[in-house]
């Protein structure tokens, strides 16, 4: 097994069990407030994406049971970034504003929208590369990009509110919402390499997004700790 794939498994799995406990922690300080919620929802979508993708990697599984892992790991993906607007939507417009059709309803209608297209057109396992003991999948150019770029835009509205907000706070928060700022743009910046990566059919550079990925999480986690 090279290097590279190697990365596939391991640099994902370390990701979900970090985000996990991360989540855990974040729901047990307040579990009655939204806020908490939310922030747990974005580390555990983050953890059982990473997780997912980590474990149908190994090899152990059909096709069919790779594609329907990888539908998972892409509905979990497409919750990532949902959850993190609603954090914003949270701090702005308090619980009760925050969770009215007008903002949470908004958001599950995109997320669903956004998940529509793996269930038409679920990723499929490349024959030649499964024959070698190599996991990759295929998705539909089309929606691959449409995802994507609904995700890098809901992040980077989730990254110019934060940095409003981080104008306008001191000290400790002020700390904190920078290390969410810089995950969130890194990020981004991952999921622009995604999308080169699959325009260009490039495995190293979906790699590097992989990569990216995970450090964009844990330097988040990073902001929970201080």
């Amino acid at each position: 097994m090279i290097p590279l794939y190697i990365i596939k498994i391991v640099a994902p799995l370390v990701t979900g069990i970090i985000t996990l406990i991360a989540g855990f922690i974040e729901l047990r300080l307040n579990p009655k407030n939204w806020l908490n919620r939310w922030f747990f929802s974005f580390f555990f979508s983050t953890s059982l994406a990473h997780l997912v993708y980590s474990l149908y990697h190994i090899g152990i599984f059909s096709p069919v049971e790779i594609s329907i892992s990888a539908v998972i790991t892409q509905i979990f993906f497409n919750f990532i970034p949902i959850s993190l607007v609603m954090t914003v939507f949270v701090l702005e417009k308090f619980s009760k504003g925050a969770m009215s059709p007008k903002y949470l309803g908004t958001l599950l209608v995109i997320f669903v929208l956004m998940c529509l297209g793996y269930f038409f057109n679920p990723p499929v396992t490349n024959p030649e590369d499964y024959a070698n003991h190599i996991i990759n999948t295929e998705t539909q150019r089309t929606w691959f990009v449409i995802v994507n770029v609904a995700r890098m835009v809901l992040f980077g509205y989730a990254l110019v509110k934060y940095a409003m907000m981080m104008k306008k706070t001191e000290d400790e928060a002020k700390q904190r919402i920078r290390w969410f700022f810089l995950g969130i743009l890194i990020i981004i910046i991952g999921l622009i390499f995604n999308l080169l990566g699959g325009i260009l059919d490039s495995g190293e550079v979906e790699i590097i997004a992989l990569i990216l990925f995970n450090i964009g999480a844990i330097v988040i986690v990073k902001g929970f700790l201080i």
